[in-house]
């Protein structure tokens, strides 16, 4: 009994590691778009755009989970012919979100509570929205806000975000 008291009370460092992995691919992800030295801010942006992405290719329902959950396990090699195919030709539909991105996913879904402010439904659906897409126009539109707004409040909640993760991690603390 006492040691299964003992290895409860240690601590558990699993979720900073998993914030921090989560983040140095985040900055390696602004890196890639053309970011030379990027932030956390910049990292927390393109994790939140991969995340946007990420949903997009996964299956719903009708298009059947167990076809989709075969194409998850193609190698990257895959799914990058299958991105230029979609790029140099008619449009087709983008290949499957590989394991790593949906573990992310995962990771940054759970951040989104912490952007929310004095008006949280709107707050994260202007964050995740513009992550996943949505014209500044639809949102302005469908929250009766202006494009200002728009903006302002996309970047109160990185901002509520980054605070948080440094409150929660060394390596985020570090980061500008």
């Amino acid at each position: 009994m006492l040691e299964l008291q003992g290895k409860s009370a240690a601590p558990n460092n699993q979720p900073t590691k998993q914030i921090d992995a989560t983040i140095a691919q985040g900055l390696a992800l602004a890196r890639e778009a053309g970011n030379g030295t990027p932030g956390l801010r910049d990292a927390v942006w393109e994790l939140l755009l991969e995340a946007g992405d990420t949903l997009q290719r996964l299956p719903n329902r009708e298009r059947g989970w167990l076809t989709a959950a075969s194409r998850a396990h193609w190698p990257d090699y895959l799914r990058s012919a299958a991105e230029q195919a979609a790029a140099d030709a008619a449009p087709i539909r983008p290949g499957p979100a590989s394991g790593e991105a949906i573990d992310r996913l995962d990771t940054v879904l759970a951040w989104l509570r912490h952007a929310a402010g004095s008006n949280p439904k709107r707050d994260v659906a202007v964050l995740f929205g513009l992550a996943c897409g949505v014209k500044v126009a639809s949102l302005r539109r469908r929250l009766g806000c202006g494009r200002r707004t728009v903006y302002d409040v996309r970047d109160r909640g990185i901002a509520r975000i980054c605070s948080r993760l440094r409150a929660e991690s060394a390596f985020c603390r570090s980061l500008a």
